[in-house]
């Protein structure tokens, strides 16, 4: 399963979560707080309170994925949302961007950076 490809929905949640949290407790906040079954097939991701580590989760035929990223260098540009901000659909370009370290609500995709020179 490609997380980016197969799901025809996408969510974040706009609340900080504990990464240490498990697949349990991820499905129990979609169910809980975003009012959505979590075995429907979308993709629910989770950013931590310093925006540089994310927890994907998406329930498939036989069993839930997991999927956990964690920067190596810097954060993800993402703001956690105000307080009545639960989650928000995004589309599979935004997430890609999000996950590159891109301001993922820009209006269009940023320019390529193409190198002129090898150094």
């Amino acid at each position: 399963m490609n997380p980016f490809t197969t799901p025809d929905k996408l969510f974040i949640s706009r609340r900080p979560q504990d990464m240490r949290a498990g697949i349990q407790r991820l499905a129990s906040v979609v169910t809980t707080d975003f009012g959505m079954d979590p075995t429907d097939g979308a993709l629910y991701c989770f950013v931590s309170r310093d925006c540089n580590k994310m927890k994907l989760l998406r329930f498939e035929t036989n069993g839930w994925c997991m999927y956990y990223v964690r920067l190596a260098e810097g954060g993800f540009r993402w703001r956690h949302g105000k307080d009545g901000e639960v989650s928000l659909q995004i589309e599979r370009r935004q997430l890609i961007w999000l996950l590159d370290g891109i301001d993922f609500e820009q209006p269009s995709a940023p320019e390529p950076v193409a190198a002129h020179a090898v150094i």
